[in-house]
């Protein structure tokens, strides 16, 4: 692949399995200001700026395997400080805020979801090409 070739392409979407929809809908519209776009029973899908769109699907039996094969987390972009600050203080008021760290220039807020999944909002982007070295948290699941 060229290197021109990388930025043209971007997450378009995630889909997260949930035990409860209500619950975990109200959370991510809460924490994170997505909207929903289209419901169902048993699923949502939530969208935000920039083209964000999260799908919610409630298995309320699922079993929740961290350290399996899957997907671990989606790391979230707020665009300014103050947004981060928002997700910070939403994560707050549902004492679900697990942490917040700098890593050089990027400050980052982590929380769990209402089914302990985790939620990483960093502001400004990740760092890109001249990452050097893996972030800690990648080997703490």
């Amino acid at each position: 692949m060229e290197p021109d070739d990388r930025s043209a392409l971007h997450i378009g979407g995630a889909v997260v399995t949930v035990r409860d929809l209500a619950r975990s809908q109200e959370f991510y519209c809460e924490v994170l200001g997505l909207t929903v776009e289209v419901s169902s029973t048993d699923a949502v899908l939530l969208s935000g700026g920039a083209g964000t769109r999260l799908v919610l699907r409630e298995l309320p039996r699922a079993p929740q395997v961290m350290g399996g094969v899957g997907v671990h987390y989606v790391a979230w972009i707020a665009d300014d400080p103050e947004a981060l600050t928002r997700v910070k203080q939403a994560l707050e008021r549902r004492d679900a805020l697990a942490g917040a760290s700098s890593d050089g220039d990027v400050e980052l807020v982590e929380g769990r979801d209402p089914d302990g999944i985790p939620v990483i909002v960093a502001c400004p982007r990740m760092p890109g090409p001249g990452l050097t070295e893996l972030p800690d948290r990648i080997y703490r699941y």
